[in-house]
Formats: C-alpha cells, sequence, structure tokens
C-alpha cells in the first residue's frame, strides 16, 4: 500500500492534517469520505529511497534487536536521537545506515518515532509501529519495547518451528522426486531398448514407465516445456488472489500439518492480542493490527469480522462464535471468561502459552507422526518404479514362451 498525505475539514470548516494508507489515491478519497470527512486534499508521499537498491532490509533478529536496544538505551537515560544514532552507526549495510539517519532526521524536524517509522513500512510492521505510537503517547515507550521485543521473539521461535517442521519432510520428498527421475531419464531408456526387443506384450506399469522415459529423452524440448508449464502452475496457485481463501482453507485441513498451522496462528493471534492490550490499544484497534499481521486470509476476515461486532457492542467471544474451525470451542470460552472477570490480557497471556506449548509439542513430534506417510509416498513413487523394471525381467521367460 501506499502513503498519502491528506487536509480535511469538517462541519464546522476546521482543517487537520494526517495520513491514510491506500493502493492509489482514489481509494485514499473514498477511505476518507465514508469516514464522514471533506476532503480538501490528497497527496501520494514518496518514499524516502529512490529504487529498490536503495531500500533497507532488516532480517527478524535485527528488528528483536532493535526493540531490545531501544528499551534498553531508553531506560538508561538515552534520547531517541542518541539511541538511532548508536544503532545506525553498529548496522552494516549502507541502506540501513541511511534509513537511521533518515530517521533521526525526521525526528529532529520535529515528527514522532513512530511517524518516521511509518515511511519504512516495507520495515517495520503495523504491530511494530502501533505499539512504538502507543508507547509515545503513555509515555512508556521503554516498556512497550520491552513488551514488543518478547512479542518478536516469540514469534520468531514459532517461525522457526513451523519451518523446521516443514524442512525434513521437503528434503524426503525432493530426494524421492530426484531419485525417481533419475532413474527414469537415465536407466530406463537403456533397459527399455532390451525389453523391446523380444516383441512381447509388457506388463501396463512397464509400459506407461517405457512412454514417460521416451517422451523424455527423445522429445526434450517438449518436456522441458511441460516442466516450465507445471513450475509456472504451482507458483500461480501460490500467488493469484482469487485462490488464496482456497488455498489457505486446504492448508489448514492437512493432514498434520494443518494442525501445525492452525496452533501457530492461534498463538500468534492470542500473543499480538495480549501485547498489544498491554501497550494500551483499545480492542478494536488491536484486532485491526492483528488482522493485517495475518497472511492467512481466513484469520484475517475472521478477525475483521470481530472487530466489525465488537465496535457495534458485541462482546469479544461473541464475535468469535460460529467461526470453530479457525478459533476452537475452548478459545472461545476462554474468552468469554477473560471478558467476564476483567482478565482477558490474562486470558490472552495463557492461551498464547498454551498454544505456543502445542505448536512445540506438535513439531517435536512430527518427525514421528510423518514417518508412515513419508514411507507410503517413497514406496509409491521408488518402489512403482523399481517395481516397472523388475516385474517384466522375472516374467520375461513365460512371455516368450508363449
Amino acid at each position: 500500500m501506499n502513503k498519502f498525505r491528506y487536509l480535511i475539514g469538517d462541519k464546522m470548516g476546521a482543517e487537520s492534517r494526517g495520513f491514510v494508507y491506500a493502493n492509489n489515491e482514489k481509494e485514499a478519497i473514498k477511505s476518507l469520505t465514508k469516514q464522514g470527512h471533506s476532503v480538501i486534499s490528497v497527496t501520494e508521499e514518496h518514499k524516502p529511497w529512490k529504487n529498490i537498491f536503495d531500500k533497507p532490509r532488516l532480517t527478524f533478529q535485527d528488528k528483536m534487536l532493535f526493540a531490545k536496544h531501544m528499551a534498553t538505551m531508553l531506560r538508561a537515560g538515552i534520547t531517541i536521537t542518541e539511541a538511532l544514532q548508536i544503532l545506525g552507526s553498529q548496522a552494516v549495510q549502507a541502506n540501513n545506515k541511511k534509513m537511521y539517519d533518515t530517521l533521526v532526521n525526521s525526528i529532529k524536524a520535529g515528527r514522532s518515532l513512530s511517524e518516521s517509522m511509518r515511511d519504512y513500512d516495507c520495515v517495520f510492521s503495523e504491530l511494530f509501529i502501533n505499539m512504538v505510537e502507543t508507547g509515545e503517547k503513555s509515555g512508556t515507550l521503554d516498556q512497550v519495547l520491552d513488551y514488543l521485543d518478547t512479542q518478536l521473539d516469540k514469534e520468531y521461535e514459532i517461525r522457526k518451528k513451523v519451518v523446521s517442521a516443514f524442512i525434513y519432510p521437503a528434503i524426503i520428498m525432493s530426494i524421492t522426486v530426484i531419485l525417481s527421475f533419475g532413474i527414469v531419464f537415465f536407466i530406463m531408456p537403456k533397459i527399455s531398448d532390451i525389453f523391446l526387443a523380444f516383441d512381447v506384450t509388457l506388463p501396463l506399469p512397464t509400459r506407461i514407465l517405457i512412454g514417460l522415459s521416451n517422451f523424455m529423452t527423445r522429445q526434450p524440448l517438449m518436456a522441458f516445456g511441460t516442466f516450465v508449464m507445471f513450475v509456472i502452475l504451482t507458483v500461480l496457485f501460490f500467488k493469484l488472489r482469487a485462490l488464496k481463501n482456497f488455498r489457505d482453507n486446504l492448508f489448514l485441513h492437512l493432514p498434520v500439518f494443518g494442525r501445525v498451522l492452525l496452533y501457530a496462528n492461534l498463538a500468534r493471534f492470542a500473543r499480538t492480542f495480549y501485547s498489544l492490550t498491554q501497550a494500551g490499544l483499545p480492542i478494536t484497534r488491536a484486532l485491526t493490527v492483528i488482522s493485517n499481521m495475518f497472511n492467512n486470509a481466513l484469520y484475517k476476515q475472521a478477525v475483521l469480522a470481530a472487530e466489525a461486532k465488537v465496535e457495534q457492542g458485541g462482546q469479544l467471544g461473541e464475535a468469535f462464535e460460529g467461526q470453530e474451525k479457525l478459533f476452537p470451542v475452548l478459545t472461545v470460552k476462554m474468552l468469554y471468561v477473560g471478558e467476564r472477570t476483567g482478565s482477558l490480557e490474562t486470558t490472552m497471556q495463557q492461551l498464547a502459552v498454551l498454544y505456543e506449548r502445542d505448536v512445540d509439542n506438535l513439531t517435536r513430534n512430527l518427525t514421528t507422526l510423518l514417518e508412515p506417510l513419508l514411507l507410503l509416498f517413497m514406496g509409491l513413487l521408488v518402489g512403482g518404479v523399481a517395481i516397472s523394471i523388475i516385474l517384466p525381467i522375472y516374467q520375461l521367460p513365460n512371455l516368450i514362451s508363449r
């Protein structure tokens, strides 16, 4: 999304300035008009970098260290600009150094840290910026940065566990496919000539394998084109927005992996909600920030729908009813209890710990859970290729005698 500076007026003629995020100027004006404002002007604010090569990049660990070091230095009495200068002096990449210098100059010009960070929304997430903004307004920026550091640390742990859970089966499946491809491409052409020389009807699996081998070796351009088409279709499946709902729903229903993703999303939801409310954000604003955090379209839509219900006066637990596939009954009941007892923040923290533990247990036992599925996959693919080669060798004497 692009950032637009606006000048608006109310019914009394008073003017106010600010910014709004939208895909284009028309959408920005439409958004402001929907809120009942009289739009005077809307101007796109260009990014502080000229092109993609000037774009700063911070890793997830860099952002964690940013929050941790900023909190420590602010608590020690160092000013925000001095803290940013120190972080900038430790940056290795020139683009990152330039970003810190720009942030310092922006703050010296009278803007707040959160406003300055919005110019680098490609680096700092909305969660990050909103928590910093809340800390500035409440005068507890160092404490809020501590919450943010904990939030990022927990999120990093979950990401690492989910990624590691997918790596092992991905490696096994890749090796299996490569091995099968090598047999079909390099070994089968030599054996097929021997089989065909006997002029007998070969078993169906062998004929399929020979046909596949002939297609790959005798029509390499067409085979390569088919492979490229398969890659393109796979990329489109993962990239097309029209398929996002279907794709995200499919991933959540995958055997074993779906449960890992479910618990990971619930843990992120609970931990982020806890961090935002601890920082002082109202529930509706916290839900808006959380919805933008989710990559999963189903969770994004569910949280936005809940935010609308809460905005209209509904309870948070009630807002998530009917979403059992995304928010289990246990989660909804605990939200009800948290609201009724006035301990919603504590409830969210307990939910976060609960689901983080579930993610940890599942990923730790994932190898044991997946071994039968992986063995079945390897057996069907490699075993099927091997049987297609061995079967006619054993049957060849009988086939010749006929």
